[in-house]
């Protein structure tokens, strides 16, 4: 009962928010929820080419899990939602957006740096950190793992990238991430990122929206603008 009090709050509060939009002369508002992989992105930009070209547009953009951003679409808190395509998605309009590829993101000294490419099974004999355990990402790699006969074993464990690029450039082990997300910590030397060469660690990202007649005008402009941004 509280979880549910508590998301009518939340939309009740959007409610209020927009119409004092309106009555300050706004035309609408987009919420919109991003994984963590898409905000490390061009997510930020294309949004930001979006406002410029309709001005009387507000757009709110938070950070969630693939779970979260599912659900708070299917239940209308959410008018638009980007992120991987291994999400359940069924019941939604989704159309493709951009695209990622998991890398070895280690010290430049790491044994491992020189490589032109690696393959997941080159990593799991290796000192490693975990990232979000439980997340889906983590469920893709011990998934994969589990499929060759092997377990990964984290020396350490933390619940951000961030945090495990700090560690990784400390020479503290290496961490499967995102290329998108580990390039900005990778400057000055700091990491090395040596791509995974598997079909199955190339992330593609999608644009989910409620289907027609719930969804928004509003949305489906914010949808149609981040697939041409893509192409």
């Amino acid at each position: 009962m509280l979880a549910r009090a508590r998301e009518l709050l939340s939309a009740l509060e959007r409610v209020r928010s927009e119409l004092g939009a309106f009555g300050l002369g706004a035309q609408g508002s987009v919420c919109v929820l991003a994984s963590p992989p898409v905000l490390a992105g061009q997510l930020h930009d294309d949004i930001g080419r979006f406002m410029v070209e309709h001005a009387g547009l507000g757009i709110s953009l938070d950070e969630r899990t693939s779970p979260e951003i599912v659900r708070s679409l299917r239940e209308g808190a959410a008018d638009l939602g980007v992120l991987c395509d291994f999400a359940d998605l069924s019941g939604l309009h989704v159309v493709p957006y951009r695209s990622d590829q998991l890398c070895v993101a280690m010290s430049p000294s790491h044994p491992l740096a020189r490589r032109p490419a690696l393959s997941y099974a080159d990593t799991l004999d290796q000192v490693s950190v975990g990232v979000a355990p439980g997340r889906l990402m983590d469920q893709l790699m011990r998934r994969q793992a589990a499929l060759i006969g092997r377990l990964p074993a984290h020396r350490i464990q933390v619940s951000s990238i961030d945090a495990a690029c700090r560690i990784v450039a400390a020479g503290l082990g290496l961490a499967v991430l995102p290329r998108e997300v580990a390039v900005p910590h990778a400057g000055a030397g700091r990491l090395a990122l040596v791509p995974l060469n598997e079909v199955w660690t190339v992330s593609r990202f999608v644009v989910a929206t409620r289907p027609e007649p719930l969804r928004s005008a509003s949305a489906r402009l914010l949808a149609q603008h981040l697939q041409a941004a893509a192409a």
